[in-house]
């Protein structure tokens, strides 16, 4: 699980939301390589890492300030203009209404349905797509549905843990980052990687959220820690 405190280099360009969202992945299902997400996937999950062409599921947030769902609908027709797109209606998230929509197109392994979720929440999208040859759709279509219900979203990543110990170790990162900060030259990206910063800080508070926090989900994991380094990267504040 090095993967928790090798979420690095990719972030630098990513400025963090004003909320920290998350879902559950199905059961058994792995994690995909960080380092190969698309620009805006913050996390994605596969079926298996056997096969050429596994399902998958993937978590990606678009800004896009005061659009409304209409409008973000006509802008996905255009772009699957040349596939077969199909709006299948509304359900419940936590965090409220999300609209569902289908998507065939043919691949290099056969055509391949899409199941996409998108909820719209504080100024973005939060796109949840599920992927799989449209021959194995039937057996996945409770499986996609069911980790898209689970999508949850609160203003910051302690909201979601009650854990003392967890606020005590970001207390203290942050605070040393904070301090650090101000009593370096370099910019944050290479404060950030320093070997001071990684040993004695960063590395420590990860590697907490991945021994003692299992209980709350490889997703969950990652993603607190993805948003905590996004945010001291750009805001100083948890």
């Amino acid at each position: 699980m090095k993967w928790l405190i090798l979420i690095l280099l990719p972030l630098f360009l990513v400025a963090k939301e004003p909320f920290f969202t998350f879902f559950e992945p199905p059961k058994d299902w792995v994690l995909s390589d960080p380092s190969k997400l698309e620009e805006g996937v913050k996390v994605a999950f596969v079926a298996s890492k056997k096969r050429m062409f596994t399902p998958s599921l993937s978590l990606t947030l678009e800004k896009i300030g005061t659009a409304s769902i209409e409008t973000y609908t006509k802008a996905l027709e255009k772009i699957y203009q040349s596939d077969r797109f199909q709006k299948l209606g509304t359900f419940h998230t936590n965090i409220g209404q999300a609209h569902l929509f289908q998507i065939d197109r043919k691949s290099t392994w056969g055509e391949v349905r899409v199941l996409q979720a998108i909820t719209l929440h504080k100024g973005y999208a939060i796109i949840q797509t599920g992927s799989c040859l449209k021959k194995e759709f039937l057996t996945l279509h409770q499986t996609y549905l069911d980790t898209f219900k689970s999508l949850d979203a609160k203003p910051s990543v302690l909201e979601t843990c009650n854990d003392p110990a967890l606020k005590k170790l970001l207390d203290s990162t942050t605070k040393s980052w904070n301090q650090f900060c101000k009593t370096a030259r370099d910019d944050k990206e290479t404060l950030f990687l320093s070997n001071f910063f990684q040993t004695n800080h960063w590395k420590p508070f990860a590697d907490y959220v991945e021994k003692k926090l299992d209980y709350k989900g490889v997703c969950w994991q990652f993603l607190a820690i993805k948003h905590i380094q996004e945010t001291l990267l750009t805001e100083n504040e948890i």
